[in-house]
């Protein structure tokens, strides 16, 4: 599988959004520098409207600019970022990577995430906003649903926060591999099922105490009727991987839902409801 790899010169506080917006085009994987970004995604994916959106997009800001590099074959994207990937204190948890060598203290959950792309290692604020959040939640028991799990981390840390399971979906071919791949790095394949596809493959009769959505607005939008069909009454649903201006256009859709806002957090430009199904 070849990909097209994207050079974006610009400002460390556009990475983000500019992140949020490639993501809806498909690319999926990005490597972080100080005014540079470098992205990626499946030559087979990519075309030229979507071409044409990115320069659109890039002109909104005058001081960016864009080129596209060569092709580039499938790699071990773990050499790539290894350069880069810390481990980081995220609420109750410590992420890191295999090849770092820090150890939680007594108070850490240790998250071992060996990504194949870099969405998901917890360098992103929507994953920062998830599991900081996931934190302040009783998971003792319960039983979990991970909608766009990418490298399995909300899955995994709902197990070690005491889920009894966990599933897991997405529909990236890279997802189903190396989320099952951290799984077994942390200890919990057998708490966690990884499935790969969309919404269809959770079946009518599955119904979850926590529902997690790390994704994207227009995919949220979609699916929120889904989501709430499929937690309990009484249950938490989180959603993130919303800018800020997304926030009145999701109010609106949850307004016909049968739940209740009851906390929205916050980190730069992104967003996270947290939200509760009316008993």
């Amino acid at each position: 599988m070849n990909y097209l790899k994207f050079e974006f010169n610009l400002i460390d506080d556009l990475h983000e959004i500019i992140i949020a917006e490639l993501m809806d085009l498909d690319f999926y994987g990005f490597e972080q520098f100080d005014d540079r970004l470098i992205a990626y995604v499946e030559k087979s994916r990519f075309n030229d409207s979507h071409r044409e959106l990115i320069e659109q997009m890039i002109a909104v800001y005058p001081e960016a600019s864009f080129s596209e590099l060569d092709e580039v074959e499938e790699q071990n994207w773990n050499e790539t970022w290894e350069k880069t990937i810390q481990p980081q204190k995220i609420g109750n948890f410590l992420v890191k990577p295999t090849w770092a060598l820090q150890k939680p203290t007594d108070d850490e959950i240790l998250l071992e995430i060996d990504p194949k792309m870099a969405f998901g290692t917890g360098y992103h604020a929507t994953t920062r906003l998830i599991l900081r959040q996931l934190s302040e939640i009783d998971f003792r028991g319960k039983r979990v649903m991970d909608a766009g799990t990418g490298t399995g981390i909300l899955a995994i840390a709902s197990v070690k926060l005491g889920a009894k399971r966990a599933i897991g979906f997405d529909f990236d071919p890279w997802s189903k591999e190396n989320a099952f791949e951290n799984t077994v790095i942390n200890q919990v394949q057998n708490k966690v099922d990884i499935r790969f596809g969309g919404i269809e493959q959770i079946s009518r009769d599955e119904i979850f105490d926590v529902t997690l959505a790390n994704i994207n607005r227009n995919v949220i939008l979609e699916i929120i009727p889904f989501l709430v069909e499929h937690t309990v009454n009484g249950g938490s649903i989180l959603l993130t991987g919303l800018l800020d201006s997304d926030e009145e256009i999701v109010r609106e859709k949850l307004s016909s839902q049968p739940v209740q806002i009851t906390d929205l957090q916050q980190e730069n430009e992104w967003i996270l409801f947290q939200i509760e199904k009316n008993s």
